[in-house]
């Protein structure tokens, strides 16, 4: 009788050893593509709103990606194509219901992009990041995908997630989230919400259904550069900003300052509230941006001529491992500390969307002068002078 009993819990011991954590593989799944070189991922996505007024929205969205810098999202549905291009200097976003486009800095990477784009998005995002969004967690079954013509073996886990503040004064309360989690690659081949979606211009709770399946992937192989070269459709025009929700920039000037904590490539500990009563720039930038390489030479300067007069130029690198950021510095001549980012927490803070970003803080920690892209030194140095600091030969 003890031989058989011993024998289904060996079984059971075994099994609940080779079952992963809910929690830990939605993390995990969240972050596989970070740990790809360049990927090809296509996706259908469908969202049903119920209520008063039902509406149903159904997009195929493209995107490719080599890292680092060089990215091609585009989307398309009956509501309208939209495409956004980076190719490592340049950012293009091109939105068909308007027919126009914008160029900007080089965008960091493609969340970063749709923080930028969405007013009140870096907010849901950052919140969603900030807090583990999960009340309960687990794994509910085993099931394959069918991606490419072959079935994939998915573990399924389903989720329920706290209530999020989404932009528009909209609430998604009682949500509940299945995924579908490729047991090899850890990718998200597919996922469903369901929630309740209240307040903003719902004039009474609607139920939403949003379905985001893969339809095809291609992981570590080479992107062909053409991917990242963007054409202006025929008949659209380039604008400064999009008029509407959808901006292409962030601008925090007039905000106070994010606090932070950082290592520089050497080590040291610099955090804001150590640099209070000084002025403090923070040059937010990535070894492989060609314009923030070339402004490089620029902030140097600034660090000579001020750092005696108060003002601390702390260059932020955008998320690279201290080798990358070790090797650059043996051939380029700066002397200022360069700051780590290794959760990139703090570009999180001061919504940097593109490189170089470029922030000046005054002494009571309060943004004055935020600039996107390279270029921006002389309105840079008029922010400066206003706060006193400028050289003799600018009187």
């Amino acid at each position: 009788m003890k031989v058989i009993l011993v024998v289904p819990l060996v079984c059971f011991l075994a099994s609940a050893q080779d079952s992963p954590d809910a929690r830990a593989l939605l993390k995990e799944t969240g972050d596989v593509l970070l740990k790809h070189k360049s990927y090809q991922v296509d996706q259908r996505a469908i969202v049903d709103l119920g209520g008063t007024l039902p509406s149903r929205l159904e997009m195929v969205v493209k995107i490719a990606v080599s890292n680092p810098g060089k990215l091609r999202i585009e989307s398309s549905s009956k509501v309208g194509d939209s495409v956004i291009v980076s190719d490592g200097e340049h950012t293009w976003m091109y939105l068909g219901t308007l027919k126009q486009y914008t160029k900007t800095a080089a965008a960091s990477t493609p969340e970063s992009l749709v923080k930028s784009m969405v007013p009140g998005m870096s907010g849901v995002m950052d919140q969603i990041k900030a807090k583990d969004p999960y009340l309960s967690a687990k794994i509910t079954g085993e099931e394959p995908v069918e991606v490419d013509g072959q079935k994939i073996d998915c573990y399924v886990v389903e989720a329920r997630l706290e209530d999020i503040s989404l932009p528009g004064s909209v609430d998604m309360k009682g949500g509940v989230q299945k995924v579908w989690i490729d047991k090899s690659s850890k990718l998200s081949l597919k996922q469903t919400i369901t929630a309740t979606m209240e307040g903003g211009p719902l004039t009474a709770p609607a139920q939403m259904n949003q379905a985001v399946t893969v339809i095809s992937q291609k992981l570590d192989t080479e992107v062909p550069d053409s991917s990242f070269t963007f054409t202006p459709p025929e008949g659209s025009k380039l604008v400064p900003e999009f008029k509407g929700p959808v901006k292409a920039n962030a601008d925090l000037t007039g905000q106070a300052a994010a606090d932070f904590k950082l290592k520089s490539n050497i080590g040291k500990e610099f955090s804001l509230p150590d640099l209070k009563g000084k002025f403090v720039l923070l040059d937010f930038w990535a070894t492989w941006c060609v314009p923030c390489r070339r402004d490089l030479p620029a902030v140097e300067k600034l660090h000579q001529e001020f750092h005696r007069k108060g003002l601390v130029v702390l260059g932020v690198n955008g998320g690279e491992d201290s080798e990358t950021v070790n090797e650059f510095l043996l051939s380029s001549k700066l002397s200022y500390p360069i700051l780590l980012t290794p959760d990139g927490g703090v570009m999180q803070s001061y919504r940097v969307s593109a490189f170089p970003t470029v922030v000046l803080i005054d002494a009571d920690g309060k943004i004055v002068f935020y600039h996107v892209g390279a270029g921006g030194d002389k309105a840079l140095r008029e922010s400066l002078a206003k706060l006193g600091l400028e050289t003799e030969s600018s009187h």
